[in-house]
This record gives C-alpha cells, structure tokens and sequence, in this order.
C-alpha cells in the first residue's frame, strides 16, 4: 500500500512567479559570460508542452529552463530539495514549483537480513533472517523496493553501473513471505545477479502515493501550460546522460489517457556548459524537435501494455542525446583518464578539426563535439585513433605547462617577430589592468566573499561525491552553491556597510 503524501496545489502564475523569473534571468547573466538559446522556433507557441532536460548542474539547471524558455514552465523540483535548502525553498514557492516526493527521500535502513531463494522465472521468495523483524513490524508493505548492495558493481550495455540491485514487493503472505522481482524501471533488466542463496543487509524504498502531484500536474497541462522536469532525477557531473526514470512518460501517457484529444508535445532541452561550475562560464541551451505522441503507444497504455511507458521513455533518451554531449566511457578508458580529460580532449579535437578562419556558432561547435566523440567511439577498436587521442592529451598538457591556450597558439607569428608578438601582448594585458586601480577598493571588499564562497563550494562538492553514487567530483553542486552563498553574503555585506551610516 502507497504512503499518503500531502496535498498539492495547481500552480498560477502571479506577479512572484514573474518576478522570480527575472531574478533568475539577472543572477545567470550575471555568473555566466554567455548564454546562447538555440531552436526556440521548435517550441509551440500554444498546448500544453513537456520541457525533459538533462541535470549537469543541480539548481542552476532550473533556473536556466524557467528563465531562458519561451513559454511560461511550471518546474517539478525534490520535495526534500524545498525542505532541506532555505534560499531554494524560499524561491522554489514563489515560481509555483510543484515539490514532488521521491523513494530516496523516504528510504531507510532494514533491520537484520533478508534472505532470497527462487520461486520461478526471474521471481524470488525473501524472507528475513531468524531474529529479525518481520516485514509487517518493520513497516514494509506491498510496492516497496529494496535495495540490496554488491560488493562489486554491476554493468549494464556497457553504459549503467550499479551498485545495489533493486527488488520489488509483489506480495507479503500471512507467513511473513514476500515474493520480488528486479525492479526494471531501475535497472531496465528482469535479471541483474543471481539472487538465489543470497542473504544481505538492506534498504528500504516506500512506495509513494504520487496521485496528488499528477492531479496538479494534469491540471497545469489541461489548461495548456507547460511544465519542466529533469528525469535523470538527481543532478550529477557524468559526461553522459545517466538512465531516464520513467515517471515523465507515465505523467504523458497518462495524461494523453485522461483527455484523449489533448496534444501533448515533449520539448527536449539541452543543457550544455562549457567549465559550468565556473565564474564567467559559457552555457548553451538548446531546444530540439518536439516529440508527438503516437497514438499506438497511447492505445497500448490504456490496454495496460507497460512497455509503452519504457518505449516512450526511450524516444525521449534519442531525443536528449540529440542535443546534449555525451562522452563515451571507452575514450576515457582508452587512455585511462578522467571523463572531464577526456571532454577537453574532444574539445581540442575540434578545435584543431576546424579551419582557423572559419567563425561557426556555439549551436556548430556542440554539434562538431557530439559527432567527433560518436565517430571515436565507433573506431575506438583502431590503434590508430589511440594514439591520436593520446596525442591530443600531450598537446594539451604542454599548453598548460606555458599556460597558453591552442587559441593563443594558433594566432602567434611563426617567424622573427614572436619575441616583439610576446611583449606587445605583455603591454595588452598592462594596459588592460589599469582600470583596475580604480576597481581595487571594491575588488579588496569583496575578496573575502569570493574566497569563503569558493572554498564553500569545493567542500560541498566533496561531501556529495562521496556520499553520492552518481557523481564522479562533485562539480554539479559547485555553481548552485556558489549562487546561493554569493546571495548570502552579498546581503549581510551590504547591511555592514550600512551600519555606520545607521550610526
């Protein structure tokens, strides 16, 4: 039986809701150098519309969809994320967020082990150790999963890595038996590990009763509004989109269900940032093709065919994957290297491709990334495509060692002049920080906030990678804790230079 979550209200756009969005729009053009919007002219001018993003950056992520989109979005945010973080809380109410409560918010920890033994076809029996509480006095009910952990992660397709298998409860007999299956929403396989003989700790995720969010989420689509979610679920710094819940196309599905006339659109939305936990960072978004829901999938819903949800699912990966870039696992491990490396490898792939006096946009650059690192991933058999990237890896290594960029590189003479070229961009670079006397007293002010927010941000980053198994450092966490304390401290440096003035 589902746990009973609290009511949800429809959200309404009001004056905060417009307030909010400026606000976001202003703090971004602030962090970022540039913000480029490509593919607007794919988003509906009218009907309801679904806006899936990727989720490389945590709240920034959301703060980039409901401020650069051309339609008014309704953002899905982590109930525990309004509960938890005062200043997102804070704005995530005044945009009308629609807070939505997840398993791993509720999760907890079994008492004693439980033991599998098999009872068919990829189902089991589990049953809890002598000693240890029944599932019924431990609060475990039919619905629930449980989450087993391995002692060595799992692969999937050579992409998903786990490590825990999830089961399902189908049933609990008055012996205190339950039968479970793998949890192929999870793991997108009936079969992970051979869970007969099995005896393990474990954790619990309660099942939730969601049909109050989806009620204020068919009410905002109804009416022909928009609404935001990221279905990779939480946010992390992978360099390739991680597997899609399945909760976007069920709210679809569903919705195409409830009102059958009703055209729903699927806008995939791609989040691209180049060095994006940094200052003064470029960031792409890019709206790609809509996605139209055939009405064969809609039949095989409502004839309770759950495949259709998993078939829907999948065509919003293909789409994602059409505007995001994903590096492939096997460049990094060819040459045994950081997935961050192997990015800035692709990115000097490119920018060694393109021709010097050709001037292409930022939408082009993504574009010659995503086909370079889905080329090398075809050919990544071939020695000869090693030693390339290996090479790319030295060239960008040496650079670094002169603190030079290939840009840099490129545009210096190649003859005589290269000692006059070198102190002229001295004298640049003098000339260029004058101004800055007159910016020192400010620049001294503020210092202080710059360090403790940067040291602050880095800590962050570290906690959550190592207590997170979908983050590799922590680098999504970085920028959005950076906005925040900057907004902190900001507001209790402003009142202490008010204070004498008050005096």
């Amino acid at each position: 039986m589902a746990r009973e979550l609290p009511p949800q209200e429809v959200p309404v756009a009001t004056w905060t809701y417009r307030l909010v969005r400026w606000i976001f729009g202003t703090v971004l053009a602030i962090f970022f150098q540039e913000i480029d919007v490509v593919g607007k002219e794919n988003v509906p001018a009218s009907g309801p519309v679904i806006f899936v993003g990727n989720h490389p950056n945590q709240f920034v992520d959301g703060m980039m969809m409901f401020s650069q989109s051309p339609r008014d979005i309704f953002m899905l945010i982590a109930a525990s994320s309004v509960k938890n973080y005062a200043l997102e809380g804070f704005f995530a109410k005044l945009q009308k967020a629609v807070p939505v409560y997840r398993r791993e918010d509720s999760a907890f920890s079994g008492e004693g082990a439980v033991r599998f033994e098999a009872s068919g076809e990829e189902t089991w029996k589990a049953m809890m150790e002598k000693g240890a509480p029944s599932f019924a006095n431990q609060g475990i009910k039919v619905g629930d999963q449980l989450s087993i952990p391995l002692d060595n992660p799992v692969t999937v397709d050579d992409e998903n890595y786990f490590k825990d298998v999830r089961v399902t409860i189908s049933d609990i007999n008055s012996d205190g038996v339950a039968q479970v299956s793998v949890c192929t929403e999870y793991h997108a396989v009936s079969s992970l590990v051979e869970l007969d003989g099995m005896t393990s700790k474990f954790k619990v995720f309660p099942k939730l009763d969601q049909s109050k969010a989806y009620e204020a989420i068919f009410s905002v689509l109804a009416r022909g509004d928009c609404i935001g979610v990221f279905p990779e679920g939480g946010s992390s710094d992978w360099t390739q989109l991680r597997k899609l819940k399945v909760g976007v196309a069920y709210i679809a599905l569903s919705l195409k269900k409830k009102y059958r006339g009703l055209p729903v659109t699927i806008i995939p939305c791609g989040l691209n940032y180049i060095s994006g936990h940094r200052f003064r960072s470029k960031s792409l978004i890019e709206f790609g093709s809509p996605l139209v829901i055939s009405s064969l999938l809609v039949d095989r819903f409502i004839s309770g065919d759950k495949s259709a949800v998993e078939l829907l699912t999948d065509q919003i990966n293909t789409k994602l994957h059409d505007v995001t870039l994903n590096i492939p696992p096997c460049i990094s491990g060819m040459l045994n290297i950081s997935p961050f490396e192997s990015r800035e490898i692709i990115a000097t792939a490119r920018r060694l491709y393109q021709p010097p006096t050709v001037q292409l946009p930022v939408e082009k650059y993504l574009e010659l990334n995503r086909r370079l690192a889905n080329g090398f991933s075809k050919i990544s058999d071939e020695p000869k495509v090693e030693k390339l990237l290996g090479d790319i890896r030295e060239y960008n290594i040496d650079l670094q060692k002169l603190y030079l960029t290939d840009r840099q590189l490129e545009n210096s003479p190649k003859n005589w002049k290269v000692a006059f070229w070198g102190m002229w961009n001295l004298c640049k670079q003098v000339i260029v920080l004058l101004p800055f006397i007159f910016a020192l007293p400010g620049f001294l002010l503020h210092l202080p906030i710059a360090m403790i927010t940067k040291w602050k941000a880095l800590s962050v980053a570290s906690r959550q990678a190592a207590r997170s198994e979908v983050k590799i450092e922590g680098r999504d966490v970085i920028a959005s804790t950076k906005v925040c304390l900057q907004c902190y401290l900001d507001y209790v440096l402003a009142n202490i230079h008010r204070l004498p003035l008050d005096l």
